[in-house]
């Protein structure tokens, strides 16, 4: 009699989840819903780079977004949210920076960066401020070489105290 009831409640189970109107599958052997992978696949992680309230060190944010469709899209983005730490305690050393384009040719991000940005970060934020662009857009692996460019041309330095008059290069270990 017991065994009656268990299959009669196992049929029925399966009756109401064959009715239900989210259908859900699992995928095998990784427990995991289609659903949650179609989510997944949507996503990209970016990992931004603040400076922390002493100003003494580089801190880490990762941030989650919509997966760009082109890869403009995604320098553009991670640009945007250098600008934009989610921590109160992470400060943005690219807060309200403004460019005409962002470009990438050969292995080469070039950013032109609108001459009427104002900076107000000494020489030691600006330091931490290239190291936060690099770092960025450096866990891009196809991207070798940063150049900043202020209204189309090239400069000495965007503040005054780090030079980018060469080309930013990635770190070889």
């Amino acid at each position: 009699m017991k065994r009656i009831a268990f299959v009669m409640y196992a049929v029925l189970a399966l009756l109401v989840a064959a009715c239900s109107n989210n259908p859900v599958a699992v995928e095998p052997g990784n427990g995991t819903t289609s659903e949650q992978t179609a989510k997944e696949e949507k996503q990209q992680t970016l990992t931004l780079y603040y400076v922390d309230n002493d100003v003494t060190k580089l801190v880490e944010e990762k941030q989650q977004i919509n997966k760009p469709e082109s890869d403009k899209a995604k320098y553009e983005k991670a640009m945007e949210l250098l600008g934009k730490p989610t921590k109160p305690e992470h400060n943005p050393l690219w807060k309200d920076f403004g460019y005409h384009s962002i470009t990438f040719e050969n292995g080469t991000l070039t950013i032109d960066a609108k001459g009427t940005n104002q900076y107000n970060l000494g020489s030691g934020g600006e330091g931490f401020a290239i190291d936060a662009l690099k770092q960025t857009m450096f866990q891009f692996p196809e991207v070798m070489k940063i150049i900043v460019l202020v209204d189309g041309k090239e400069t000495e330095s965007l503040m005054g105290h780090v030079s980018i008059d060469e080309p930013l290069t990635r770190s070889t270990p």
